[in-house]
């Protein structure tokens, strides 16, 4: 027979066994709740109680207010078992045989040495324990920390053990959860940076370095300590190994920079970095290279850096710069690649082209960097990033106007008529259609109109001509999936994501949609190690994916991690600060789950509950707990 369910690991929450969502408003109820579950035998006696919860009171008071709590907790209590909550005499106890408490399971696991073990207490710590959770009270309040200390010092020992015990990407998702629980604890990323390694992936070895160098200068005003700087030696030495090898044993690490726009004219930026974004994609292609993803190479536009200073932070092996001037309907691109290590250019190029060439132009300068950085790459690898060309440079020129538009939900449907004319001046383009696709789709997202399938066929129709003019391109597979979603063919979906994610692992936005897709079915730690994946890959990334990673972690019921990666977003849509409202809610912060209702329905004044509730989950249990939420919170769905 199933349990209820108590979690008080990264906040509060009260299921019973039928999955029912269960609430226990006052937060001293809580706190209750909490000394009970980690009383000896899950029981305490009245008077241990008074005084650890209303010290501040004098004796009869706090007897009286624990009366009055426990009055309170068993009409809470009221769809379990009736002896949930057992009040005998002078004691107060939680009845292990009707209801599990998830700090109880989490400590027993803590003292496993095998790695079964530590995953269970792994999986079970979602955070500080009732995480949230404050108190005036000074007895209650000491309570609290030495808990929670306890509790982390447990934790940090559980993903240490963890990280010794496992390989591959296990150990590294172990030591990523290490660092996460104490950023400043420098154990914590020698760990990871160990754990990289383990795997030969030493330039994120290396960037983890930095990363802990940088915190611990900026937080702390000190240099990493002997062990960790005597590591970087080590991973120097690797680097210096490998690049004496003419066939490295790990994927070679570029970042394409910003090419400067030499026009003349700052209107003109938007075709210069059009011309990075593509020849990023197109070496994307080469699973061979591992490509700094776009928005983590346009942080350093227009800033002056050396090459060796730019590399390190990029934690790149090879470095791309550029520039392009246009002149009439001419345009001369000007590009050269470096060897980080040395800093000797160990190739240049200059094309001057008709602009109605611009893609074969951008063709050969991607094929020409990929060809000299892995050297092994054969005509056969080559050939498959060729696309048919741009016949007409005033469609690429839309196409690229759209691209500046598509990535933020509150500009994304200005790209629309962009691409109609785009598609008007040449129809036999992939990439356009494709984007075209993704658009109508998200219009129909947007116009909280979930009854209106006509914009998800269209987008469907787009989205296939794309495909068959571009086969082999991973964004046509993606245009296809992103309508086939929300029409619920998440099968057929999730295959063309596969797919596209095989034949351009670089491409971090085919990956989040892979990741959301996971989720509808259910699948949902996948899913989040997708958008785990895309954040890593790309730190400074795009609204959406901060958005999708939100989403994925309240279904996992991770409700304060779900609310930081919200905080994440620069423009939200309508149903990001519905779903940000559930969080609140289901962290017992009424007060803020009502402000974020209140912009929703700025967002889309009128949008009813079934507008927000548009996602295909294949369990309907989900879409049921966040209909009554919605519900709660004052969303109607007339």
């Amino acid at each position: 027979m199933s349990l209820a369910r108590l979690d008080l690991l990264g906040g509060f929450r009260l299921t019973s066994r039928e999955g029912t969502r269960l609430e226990v408003p006052a937060r001293k109820n809580r706190a209750l709740l909490g000394v009970l579950a980690l009383a000896p035998n899950q029981e305490a006696t009245r008077q241990k109680l008074a005084g650890l919860l209303w010290g501040d009171r004098g004796e009869e008071q706090a007897r009286n207010s624990l009366r009055q709590a426990l009055a309170s907790i068993r009409k809470d209590f009221c769809d379990l078992e009736a002896d949930t909550l057992v009040l005998i005499g002078d004691r107060v106890a939680l009845n292990p045989r009707h209801i599990s408490v998830d700090v109880t399971e989490f400590i027993a696991a803590s003292a496993s040495r095998d790695a079964p073990g530590l995953r269970q207490a792994a999986d079970l710590y979602a955070g500080p324990f009732l995480d949230g959770l404050g108190s005036t009270d000074n007895v209650l309040e000491d309570w609290l920390r030495d808990v929670r200390a306890d509790l982390l010092a447990r934790a940090i020992r559980v993903f240490e053990s963890l990280a010794a015990s496992v390989s591959g990407s296990e150990r590294v998702a172990a030591a990523a959860r290490l660092v996460a629980l104490e950023p400043l604890r420098e154990q914590s990323h020698i760990a990871l940076v160990q754990a990289h390694v383990s795997m030969g992936q030493t330039a994120l070895a290396i960037k983890q370095y930095e990363a802990c160098k940088l915190l611990l200068k900026r937080e702390l005003s000190v240099e990493p300590g002997d062990q960790l700087q005597q590591l970087r030696r080590v991973l120097d030495e690797a680097s210096m190994m490998q690049a004496g090898d003419s066939t490295p044993s790990h994927s070679p690490v570029i970042a394409i920079l910003p090419f400067e726009n030499m026009s003349g004219d700052s209107d003109q930026d938007y075709f210069s970095d059009g011309i990075t974004e593509d020849i990023i994609t197109e070496l994307g292609r080469f699973g061979e290279l591992h490509v700094i993803a776009r928005n983590s190479s346009f942080t350093f536009k227009g800033r002056a850096a050396d090459t060796s200073t730019l590399a390190k932070q990029l934690s790149a092996d090879y470095l791309v710069q550029g520039s392009v001037r246009r002149a009439g309907n001419r345009v001369r691109i000007s590009a050269q690649l470096i060897d980080a290590r040395s800093d000797n250019q160990i190739w240049a190029d200059r094309f001057d082209r008709e602009l109605v060439d611009i893609f074969d132009l951008q063709d050969e300068i991607a094929r020409s960097v990929a060809t000299i950085v892995v050297g092994t790459i054969r005509i056969s690898s080559v050939k498959k990033i060729r696309r048919v060309p741009i016949t007409q440079l005033d469609a690429y020129e839309l196409y690229l106007q759209a691209r500046v538009r598509f990535v933020r939900y509150d500009t994304i449907l200005e790209a629309e008529p962009y691409l109609v004319r785009a598609i008007e001046l040449d129809p036999n383009v992939a990439s356009i259609r494709a984007m075209m696709a993704i658009v109508l789709s998200t219009r129909w997202l947007l116009d909280a109109n979930p009854l209106n399938r006509e914009l998800l066929e269209a987008a469907l129709v787009y989205g296939r001509s794309a495909l068959k003019l571009g086969p082999q391109q991973a964004w046509c597979h993606k245009a296809v999936a992103h309508p086939l979603m929300f029409l619920g063919q998440l099968d057929e979906a999730l295959a063309h994501l596969e797919q596209g994610v095989s034949l351009n692992p670089n491409d971090i936005w085919v990956r989040a949609i892979r990741g959301l897709c996971r989720s509808y079915i259910g699948q949902h730690a996948a899913g989040l190690s997708d958008l785990d994946a895309c954040v890593a890959r790309d730190p400074l990334t795009y609204d959406w994916f901060w958005d999708v990673r939100g989403q994925i972690l309240l279904v996992l019921g991770r409700y304060s991690e779900a609310i930081k990666s919200y905080r994440n977003l620069n423009s939200y849509s309508f149903w990001s600060y519905a779903y940000l409202a559930v969080c609140h809610l289901r962290e017992g912060d009424v007060a803020l789950a009502a402000d974020a209702v209140m912009q929703c329905l700025a967002a889309k004044p009128g949008v009813t509950v079934s507008a927000v509730l548009i996602d295909p989950y294949r369990d309907p249990k989900i879409l049921e707990g966040l209909r009554k939420d919605l519900l709660a919170l004052g969303i109607t769905d007339e």
